[in-house]
This record gives C-alpha cells, sequence and structure tokens, in this order.
C-alpha cells in the first residue's frame, strides 16, 4: 500500500512539473522586444478622435475635457478671430503640457492634441 501510495504522489508531482513547463514555455513565445509594443497596442485600440470646430474661445474647456480623459482631438480653429484662436491654442497647448501630451500643426488652422498615451508618429510640414 505504501508503494502504491509513494507512485501515485509521485506520478501527480510529475505532471505539475511537466504543466509548468508548459506554461514558462507560453510566457517565453513574446520576447522582450514584443512585450511593449503589445501593451501599447492594446492601449490604443480603444483610442477614439475627437475632431472640433470651436466657435468661441468658451469652447476651449470642452476639448481640454476630452484630452483629460485620454482622447485625441483634432482642432480646425478657422472660424475663430486672430485672438481667440491664439487664447485657445495657448490654453489647450498648456493642457496637454500638463497630460505630458504632445501637439502639432497639421494645416492652417489645423492642430492635433494628443495625450501622452496615444503615440503619433510622424510629422507634418506645412508650408505658408
Amino acid at each position: 500500500m505504501g508503494e502504491k501510495l509513494k507512485n501515485f504522489f509521485s506520478n501527480a508531482f510529475c505532471e505539475e512539473d511537466e504543466d509548468d513547463e508548459e506554461e514558462s514555455y507560453s510566457e517565453e513565445n513574446t520576447s522582450a522586444y514584443e512585450e511593449p509594443r503589445n501593451q501599447q497596442v492594446k492601449a490604443v485600440s480603444n483610442a477614439k478622435m475627437i475632431v472640433k470646430e470651436p466657435r468661441s474661445y468658451d469652447d476651449a474647456k470642452e476639448v481640454a475635457e476630452y484630452l483629460l480623459k485620454g482622447k485625441a482631438v483634432i482642432v480646425n480653429i478657422h472660424k475663430l478671430n486672430e485672438s481667440s484662436g491664439t487664447r485657445l491654442l495657448d490654453y489647450l497647448t498648456g493642457v496637454t503640457f500638463a497630460i505630458r501630451g504632445s501637439y502639432q500643426k497639421v494645416d492652417n488652422n489645423v492642430f492635433l492634441f494628443a495625450p501622452n498615451d496615444m503615440p503619433v508618429d510622424g510629422k507634418v510640414e506645412v508650408s505658408e
């Protein structure tokens, strides 16, 4: 009877060791190089981009709230006068800086503001 128990426990532990080897093997399938890239894609997969065309400086708060919620915003300020447009861009630039995001000019009067967890590749060259 003692031999049967010994064999039972021996087989049970051997099977667990094999399972552990399979688990560790499956974890090794993803290289260290791929891991951060995979996490970045998961974080951005739920991304949503907002397009706004503010009519006054007061609309800056709404755009800022989108940025704070982790949404990228394209802002077209062509309907604002020069001083309101400058104030709005200054405000949004400050918000973007505070959340460690990024911004860039896409075209005349069109700007892209993105939170820090939404990478933006490339730079648009605007000729004026």
